[in-house]
């Protein structure tokens, strides 16, 4: 055991690290190769060839000691940016070991939202994937294109890492003094200095050109009229400016004309500033790092410290720093292989408290981990008895259960033979009947014999046939304008339809889901309430009067066949959520009466690709545009004074942002306002005014 530790504590040191991870089944019951295996095997190469680092266990784990592909596995999922779990069936993804890993990585990706998991399935539904995965964007492995989607996304995961920094030393700027110029102008450029300490910033200029009438190439002019821009009062103030000015138009002029010493104190202001800027930055970031050193962190908090450090080292004591980040990181570990080992023998089965024993092993050493090795193999000791006691006891009572079931048997047969007969009989009459009223057109009575006769002969069918019958006549009669008819007609035959329901009271409450994918909202309602189509899937058109002045909740969750929808200027508010899962949406119009747009109110309309925020909204809410991932530009109005948490997360291609009008300053911008955009600083506009974000 001592050999086999020291082993898996020097491999564990020399492992690498990735950026994916691929999490598959790779065999099946009968310990043949899955079809899993062959899919992760064609991803891995071509991610290989992208240049990505991959740990796909076929061929990383190859001639690997077993014992040591914990300690691999563990450090491949702590170090990996991106997991992709491949699937073609329910039951492999749940497999022991798939599950372990992926359910591991969803922890580490809670805490680092920098972390991706993409659930990768084929030959099957997209809801039966794992519960766990039901706020993930899912790909489907046999759509065309797949693997291009799959590197895009996780090249926009995936950056380059961040070049280390090093400290520039401070240059001491000097006052400038008026030398080496014409003495005609020495008393303007006087009188314009003087002007710049009283704040006169206007006439300063104004001498200024006065100098460079005389003398076009005066570098204290030049000076000068960058000091009016920046309102400055004296050339020693530059270096307390917050950003570097040598792209200033101004200042290179000074530059280009000024002699040797002149040239050295402008060159100086610049130096002071990147000097000064770049020990801020250095010193927020150690910051940064340090605050990853909170007590009870996991593994993964302690290693992201040590990368920061990493990334700054030679500044202050980054590098010891670092070192205790990763002795802290390699404690948490233990800590957290010492939990999951102690969870899976409170499993108290012979196959968890196994998998304990293998988690024990790692940390032998470690805390109580001895003495816990020594009990859980006394726990399997005791399941083991336990079970062949069972067994013994279970085949004992089949036993007597058997003799019992036979003379029950011979008792039963005799009685069910009577009862077929007499129920043959009865069926036969009420056949008859049935079949005699709907030769009559009594679909209602023929309808409710055929649910009494269910089973027998044909009338499953022929219930089937009636009820589609009846629901034609009911929409027909819903149509005309008759809705109670129509739904104490379903009432009558027992057929449960919540929306003809919800129209004989008058309002849209509740989801039609009875096979329309057109429907035309009559004149005269006034609301659409929660969850009104919630799960309409085959709605593909719907039109809104302009009685409606309002939209609930969830009012379209998940309508997949809607693409497009026009809102009424009377409706004044809609609900939170009310678009939400609107797969197909790919545009819609807002009207200019509604004032907020609500917490995920377009969530997860991936195929959104144009909307027109107007002005008038106030506010958008929570996630309200998170996962519409084709959306590629926006403009937010001036009215807007408020964006949620996380409101564009996720929108990979969003690549220009206007904020329309006068904007001064948002105090109101939630924390992952941008999160996961990729838009350049230079699309990020303000036709008027300025932004300023934290």
């Amino acid at each position: 055991i001592d050999r086999i530790q020291k082993d898996i504590l020097a491999l564990a040191q020399k492992e690498e690290s990735y950026d994916v991870f691929i999490c598959y089944k790779e065999t099946d019951a009968d310990g043949n190769r899955t079809q899993d295996s062959v899919i992760a095997n064609d991803i891995y190469y071509q991610l290989k060839q992208e240049g990505f680092k991959v740990f796909y266990s076929a061929i990383t784990l190859e001639g690997k000691l077993g014992s040591a592909y914990e300690p691999i596995i563990f450090a491949a999922l702590n170090s990996a940016k991106v997991m992709l779990a491949i699937g073609t069936k329910p039951e492999y993804f749940n497999a022991v070991w798939v599950k372990n890993e992926w359910s591991r990585y969803l922890k580490l990706a809670k805490k680092d939202r920098s972390r991706l998991l993409i659930p990768c399935y084929r030959d099957m539904d997209a809801y039966e994937l794992p519960e766990e995965f039901a706020h993930l964007q899912a790909q489907n492995m046999a759509k065309i294109g797949f693997i291009t989607d799959i590197v895009r996304g996780i090249k926009k995961v995936i950056k380059a890492p961040f070049p280390k920094e090093t400290v520039v030393k401070e240059t001491i700027v000097k006052e400038t003094n008026i030398v080496n110029t014409p003495a005609s102008v020495v008393p303007l450029l006087k009188r314009a200095f003087l002007f710049l300490e009283d704040g006169e910033f206007t006439r300063a200029d104004d001498f200024c050109e006065q100098v460079l009438n005389q003398d076009p190439e005066n570098p204290q002019a030049y000076l000068v009229k960058l000091m009016v821009e920046l309102e400055v009062n004296k050339p020693e103030q530059l270096s307390d400016e917050k950003e570097s000015f040598e792209k200033n138009a101004n200042y290179q002029k000074a530059v280009r004309f000024a002699d040797d010493s002149f040239r050295t104190t402008l060159v100086g202001y610049i130096d002071y500033i990147n000097t000064r800027n770049e020990n801020e930055r250095l010193q927020k970031a150690y910051e940064t790092a340090s605050s990853w050193l909170e007590e009870n962190g996991s593994s993964s908090d302690y290693l992201r410290g040590a990368q920061l450090f990493d990334e700054i080292a030679g500044y202050k004591d980054s590098e010891a720093m670092a070192k205790k980040c990763r002795e802290m990181a390699e404690a948490a570990e233990n800590d957290e292989f010492l939990a999951l080992a102690k969870a899976k023998m409170d499993e108290n089965t012979i196959e968890s408290c196994k998998e304990a024993i293998q988690f024990f092993l790692i940390i032998q050493g470690w805390k109580d981990t001895d003495e816990q090795l020594l009990l859980c193999q006394q726990k399997i000791d005791e399941l083991e008895a336990q079970a062949e006691a069972n067994r013994i006891e279970n085949e004992r009572l089949a036993k007597r259960n058997m003799i019992i079931a036979i003379v029950i048997a011979a008792i039963a047969c005799a009685a069910i033979i009577f009862g077929a007969v007499f129920a043959r009989i009865v069926s036969d009459d009420k056949y008859k009947e049935m079949l005699s009223l709907k030769e009559s057109n009594k679909i209602v009575e023929a309808y409710a014999l055929c649910q009494e006769l269910h089973g027998y002969k044909d009338c499953n069918n022929i219930a089937e046939e009636l009820r589609f019958i009846i629901f034609e006549n009911a929409e027909a009669l819903y149509l005309s304008g008759k809705a109670g008819e129509a739904a104490d007609l379903l009432s009558r035959c027992h057929i449960n339809d919540p929306g003809y329901d919800d129209i004989a009271q008058g309002n849209y409450t509740a989801a039609v889901r009875s096979g329309f994918t057109d429907i035309v909202i009559p004149d005269g309602v006034t609301s659409i309430g929660d969850s009104a189509f919630n799960d309409c899937r085959g709605l593909t058109s719907i039109t809104i009067p302009n009685s409606v002045t309002s939209i609930g909740d969830g009012a379209f969750y998940r309508c997949w066949g809607l693409t497009s929808i026009t809102i009424p200027n009377s409706v004044t508010s809609i609900g939170d959520s009310a678009f939400d899962g609107c797969s197909g949406l790919t545009s819609i119009t807002i009207p200019d009466s509604v004032t907020s747009i609500g917490d995920y109110m377009f969530f997860d309309c991936e195929s959104l690709a144009n909307v027109i925020i107007p002005n008038g909204v106030t506010s958008i809410g929570d996630y309200a545009f998170y996962d519409c991932y084709n959306l590629t530009s926006i403009t937010i109005p001036n009215s807007v004074t408020s964006i949620g948490d996380s409101a564009f997360d996720r929108c990979w291609d969003l690549t220009s942002i206007t904020f329309d009008g006068t904007v001064a300053e948002w105090n109101a911008i939630a924390k992952g306002f941008f999160w996961n955009t990729y838009v350049p600083a230079t699309k990020v506009v303000c036709t008027n005014g300025t932004v300023k974000l934290d």
